[in-house]
């Protein structure tokens, strides 16, 4: 039996400036769509045994209930007023330091949200502690 051959046509060259025409509409596209953006953040270094808090007299404290008032110090402070009071503060020490002290019930938003206002404040040292309400009237933290 005879089968009759036929002939493949080869292809003698790829196309290439359509492949590279692609190319760089994708590399464009990508380029264009895609957000370089600066992450800011605030170092958060975890107590270990030999960490050094700062004394009662060395650090700024502020207060946090569950209920989400604020004391700074002895007084009481709303969200707008910490804002300025924290900015003064740095603006004239940038190395004070910033004890934060919570109440059982905080939530981390609530934690998270305090320590970014500090942040952006300037505050570049923050220690986070709870704040036992038990012996808050003496001025004692566990």
């Amino acid at each position: 039996m005879d089968f009759e051959r036929t002939e493949r046509l080869r292809i003698r060259s790829l196309p290439l400036v359509p492949m590279i025409d692609v190319m760089f509409i994708l590399i464009i596209f990508f380029m264009l769509t895609s957000s370089f953006m600066r992450i800011e953040s605030l170092e958060l270094m975890l107590p270990s045994t030999s960490a050094h808090a700062p004394d009662k007299s060395e650090a700024l404290h502020l207060f946090i209930s569950a209920n989400g008032d604020m004391m700074l110090g002895q007084r009481p402070v709303d969200q707008g007023e910490l804002d300025d009071s924290l900015a003064r503060m740095f603006a004239s020490d940038p190395n004070t330091r910033v004890m934060l002290l919570t109440a059982d019930g905080v939530t981390m938003q609530q934690l998270v949200g305090i320590m970014d206002r500090v942040y952006m404040a300037g505050g570049r040292s923050l220690f986070v502690r709870k704040w036992d309400t038990q012996n808050a009237q003496s001025g004692k933290s566990q």
